[in-house]
């Protein structure tokens, strides 16, 4: 019997639809056992966030977490996967999933364990993987393997359509836009994913899985936007410390935030389509590079 277990934390459902689209289809096979643990903070965080949503900029990307629930699991069992479901704030891990991963009783029980990512996101997630292959290694665990899921849509239609969602609630349709977030059709097809994974839980092949994913193209990268992120992540680091030199809450803490706010919104409609109109002439003019790149940030090794 191979036992599997599936950690998660999703506030709109959204993250949670994805999982079960990989793991129900394990969950047929009866030589699988399959726990979950749904990652509660002490304080909830609301949904939708309403102008809350910019206050866990600096905890997100100082990756500081939080106070977490226990955990109900039995963290004696001995699983062959760890399956962890993840979601990017701010281009780092939610605060929910750095405080699992960062919490002393979870280092522990990783150590030695497999572990296999499964992210939703709009369209940037790949520097919140590199801080969770981070804690992984730290907790002297194995990354497997690493499944990404998002939004299709054009760069600014997706922008538009998740910050309806996510800050009012308003998921769409609206008039000519489509729904927010990944389609029930991108969801759907995510079961591909699980004959890969049962394969691996049979063979143990550490090296292969992640290839096979690849192949079923469970990590669809743009150049373009990747470089986007990785250096918005830069800036977004540099305006972390100056949003967190005031005292948190207070007026100037405030007033640091809404320059940031004002500064997020410019850069996504103004300054992003210049930036990927850049990236994407490099990677026509230097395509043997920009693979090599683009095959790190597919692949499950650190740096």
């Amino acid at each position: 019997m191979k036992k599997i277990l599936v950690v998660y934390y999703s506030q709109s459902g959204q993250l949670k639809n994805v999982i079960h689209s990989v793991v129900d289809e394990l969950a047929q096979n009866s030589e699988i056992a399959i726990d979950y643990e749904i990652i509660k903070p002490t304080k909830e965080y609301p949904f939708p966030w309403g102008e809350y949503f910019f206050d866990v900029f600096p905890d997100s990307v100082e990756e500081r977490g939080c106070e977490l629930e226990p955990f109900s699991f039995n963290k004696n069992k001995d699983y062959d996967l760890v399956i962890i479901g993840c979601q990017s704030w701010f281009l780092s891990p939610s605060v929910p999933v750095t405080a699992f991963l960062k919490h002393s009783e979870i280092k522990s029980f990783l150590k030695n364990k497999n572990v296999l990512t499964i992210h939703g996101a709009r369209n940037m997630c790949y520097s919140a993987q590199e801080s969770i292959k981070k804690f992984i290694v730290d907790a002297n665990a194995t990354l497997v393997g690493n499944i990404v899921l998002g939004d299709t849509n054009h760069n600014y239609i997706s922008a538009i359509t998740i910050i309806k969602w996510l800050v009012y609630g308003n998921k769409g349709p609206y008039k000519i836009l489509p729904n927010a977030g990944i389609s029930d059709k991108t969801i759907s097809e995510a079961k591909r994913f699980a004959p890969a994974i049962n394969s691996f839980l049979n063979q143990g092949d550490k090296n292969l899985l992640q290839k096979e994913l690849i192949s079923l193209k469970a990590v669809d990268i743009k150049f373009s936007v990747l470089m986007t992120e990785l250096n918005a992540k830069k800036i977004f680091r540099k305006f972390s410390k100056y949003v967190s030199k005031p005292k948190t809450y207070s007026k100037e803490w405030h007033k640091r935030i809404n320059v940031f706010r004002a500064y997020l919104l410019f850069a996504l409609f103004g300054l992003s389509p210049i930036a990927m109109l850049v990236f994407n002439l490099i990677h026509l003019l230097f395509r043997f590079r920009t693979k090599r790149t683009i095959a790190y940030y597919q692949g499950i090794e650190l740096k």
